[in-house]
């Protein structure tokens, strides 16, 4: 089985195929809980949503602008292509202070935040050779590290860091040209394949536990399934947490406590063509269809503190973001419009929503 990816997904991948700020003005005493992509203007601009529920277009002009990426302190990645090239940028929650990560002439793509907010993850293809590497920007220093290894390429997915930002997953080529699931230290050191043992075929959709431990990751098997696989970096056991389900799985990613994993799949469809939201335990126990729709939900995501998922939809006929609030079990759209928002991120818990949660 090839590994699905979402058509409204694509669109934000294909940077190369197709970003000046506008000072969007926020008021001092809300903050971005979400970024994300919406084309309701004609062109993919960079959206954010308050903590009151207002939004605000952060980019403008006849550009794209994709891939946003919410650090804790409000400060978006993003990705705009400028002088034929995608390339990652950074400024502040309300639009300003816009500058690039680096000043190569390369292709830039799929940024990522280190959780302390100091250096930025992203993927830079070199359009003469081809070649595309991982590299790692430290904002406070201006310098760049750059992650070649087994000389395969990497990416194009946005690369996952472990809580303590040490340690980095992140998709690349094995030396038989499949995806393979990659780890790799902050400096650069401990390069190393922790999928292709338990997926011969090819992997998607990596992504390190918060505490650094452990992967969850898609395996494209040969009975016509995708299955979710949790790898221990220790023992490098992977363990097959759908087997015997023959259906897609996708987007597999952990709560921020590490406890649940959060998903998309076909396996309520009889069919197998319409994807629900799930969330089940870290290992495999206890699955519950969230969404449970007739219209296709995809791209789940966490909030910051756990309590709520933000997904996208087609229930509406276009791609819209909805909200799920764990507690009471209610969905509600998130935007209302005639065209797609999508390719959203949530902003991490800041240190002190932390420490009072911790306290509660």
């Amino acid at each position: 089985m090839k590994i699905r990816f979402k058509p409204i997904t694509l669109l934000c991948l294909g940077l190369w195929a197709s970003a000046s700020s506008a000072a969007a003005s926020l008021d001092g005493a809300t903050a971005a809980s979400l970024a994300y992509v919406s084309i309701r203007t004609g062109d993919p601009q960079i959206w954010i949503r308050d903590e009151q529920g207002g939004e605000h277009m952060l980019t403008d002009g006849n550009r794209v602008n994709v891939q946003p990426a919410l650090a804790r302190d409000g400060r978006v990645a993003f990705v705009a292509r400028e002088s034929g090239l995608p390339l990652v940028f950074v400024m502040n929650e309300d639009g300003t202070g816009k500058q690039r990560v680096s000043s190569d002439t390369q292709a830039e793509m799929a940024p990522s935040w280190s959780p302390d907010g100091r250096s930025l993850a992203y993927h830079a293809l070199n359009l003469v050779n081809g070649e595309m590497h991982l590299r790692i920007a430290d904002l406070q220093t201006r310098t760049v590290l750059t992650v070649s290894g087994n000389a395969k390429p990497k990416g194009p997915a946005a690369p996952s860091w472990s809580a303590d930002g040490q340690w980095l997953s992140f998709l690349g080529k094995d030396d038989r040209s499949n995806n393979q699931v990659w780890v790799v230290q902050r400096d650069g050191s401990g390069l190393r394949n922790i999928s292709s043992k338990a997926a011969t075929r090819s992997a998607a959709w990596a992504e390190l536990s918060p505490d650094g431990k452990k992967v969850v990751w898609v395996a494209d098997m040969r009975e016509k399934a995708a299955h979710i696989m949790v790898t221990d970096l220790a023992s490098g056991e992977a363990i097959d947490l759908t087997l015997g389900v023959v259906a897609a799985h996708e987007s597999p990613r952990w709560s921020p406590d590490g406890r649940q994993i959060l998903f998309s799949s076909t396996r309520d469809d009889l069919v197998h063509s319409r994807s629900d939201v799930f969330v089940m335990n870290s290992d495999g126990r206890n699955v519950r269809n969230l969404t449970d729709h007739p219209s296709e939900d995809f791209d789940a995501k966490w909030s910051g503190d756990g309590r709520k998922i933000v997904f996208a939809s087609l229930r509406s006929g276009t791609s819209l973001l909805y909200e799920i609030d764990l507690s009471s079990g209610e969905t509600h759209a998130l935007t209302q419009h005639g065209s797609h928002d999508m390719d959203h991120s949530m902003r991490p818990q800041t240190l002190m929503q932390e420490r009072s949660t911790h306290s509660n």
